[in-house]
């Protein structure tokens, strides 16, 4: 450790920042004492002295004693009449013993005009009592900024962490569905079975590739959406009508990346069955300057209404980006009527 560093660790030690701070303010009066050449400088000098322990004391009284007792616990009323009473006090103690006792040590001091030797007193006490409880309040704010920043750190960190586990969940979970969508089509129509594995390769790269950033633009978001409902519909051809319209244009909006498969995904889940004369499925993406909407409408199977609503673990993960992301600039909705099950999204683009 070199000397730089070893005088930063004795300065940032604090009684011995407040010795440096009150030995400053002495050797500044005694160099106004010398500059004087007076005959009586021993008596002076211990007169500055006695003054100085005596504003001393008060400004320990008031930051260890009054500040935590009244001005701490919001009572500003109670805190400043304490400061008026004893700074009287004090004032009243230090100006009589300075100029009354002892005699031996003032005897050319003890005929100052007392009146005069009050209000010295009392501007000098003001002054070292202010400016402490200003360092004070200056020193607090700086710990609570301090500490409002380490926190909203320690925050930022939760979130990352939390947001990067969420997007990591659907990948998994959204091959995992596609890949026994592959398996099933496979079974029994092998001719379309490369086209499927075309696709998936192209979400594949998408997921790899384009969503390793915290935000993707929304083009390509939309792209990613299409080759997944083309996936999708190779399998589902015979039961279901596909209807997917995006109206408005995208001025270049950036979006969380696949935050929006898992609603699509969980309508051909729960809105797709034989048990159905015929399932519709309309997702429709409607895109403002500053607003985006998305809409599906499905069909609920018979006994799925329950788990439609609540949707699995897709649903849930992207109410949970949702709240992370889009705090109070979003809305989510899901209603059912008619055996119908329609999710409505929108989103403040940021």
């Amino acid at each position: 450790m070199n000397i730089k560093d070893k005088l930063y660790q004795l300065f940032s030690i604090r009684w011995v920042q407040h010795v440096l701070f009150w030995s400053v303010f002495l050797f500044l009066s005694i160099s106004r004492l010398l500059s004087k050449d007076e005959s009586n400088f021993q008596q002076e000098f211990f007169f500055e002295v006695s003054q100085m322990a005596f504003i001393a004391l008060f400004v320990y009284f008031n930051l260890l004693f009054l500040i935590p007792r009244y001005w701490n616990k919001g009572q500003y009323v109670k805190y400043c009449a304490n400061i008026v009473f004893w700074e009287l006090v004090f004032v009243s103690i230090l100006s009589f013993t300075l100029t009354y006792y002892p005699d031996v040590i003032f005897k050319n001091i003890a005929n100052k005009n007392f009146n005069r030797l009050i209000v010295i007193n009392a501007f000098k006490l003001n002054i070292f009592v202010l400016s402490s409880t200003l360092f004070h309040f200056v020193k607090e704010w700086i710990a609570l900024k301090d500490e409002n920043l380490r926190f909203t750190e320690k925050a930022q960190e939760q979130l990352e962490a939390e947001l990067s586990f969420l997007k990591g969940q659907v990948n998994p979970h959204f091959l995992f569905n596609t890949l026994n969508n592959i398996y099933s089509m496979s079974l029994y129509d092998s001719n379309k079975t490369p086209d499927m594995i075309l696709k998936l390769s192209e979400l594949i790269s998408y997921m790899l590739y384009e969503c390793r950033d915290n935000e993707v633009s929304l083009q390509k978001e939309i792209n990613c959406i299409k080759n997944y409902i083309e996936l999708e519909a190779v399998r589902v051809e015979d039961v279901a009508q596909i209807n997917f319209q995006v109206k408005g244009n995208d001025p270049g909006h950036m979006v969380p990346p696949l935050l929006f498969i898992p609603l699509i995904e969980n309508a051909f889940k729960h809105g797709i069955s034989p048990e159905l004369e015929r399932s519709d499925l309309n997702i429709t993406i409607e895109i403002s300057s500053n607003e985006l909407r998305l809409k599906i409408v499905n069909p609920i199977k018979y006994d799925d209404s329950s788990r439609a609503k609540n949707g699995g673990l897709g649903i849930i993960n992207v109410k949970k980006r949702l709240e992370l992301l889009y705090p109070e600039m979003h809305l989510f909705t899901v209603t059912e009527e008619n055996n119908l099950y329609s999710t409505l999204l929108v989103l403040t683009l940021k």
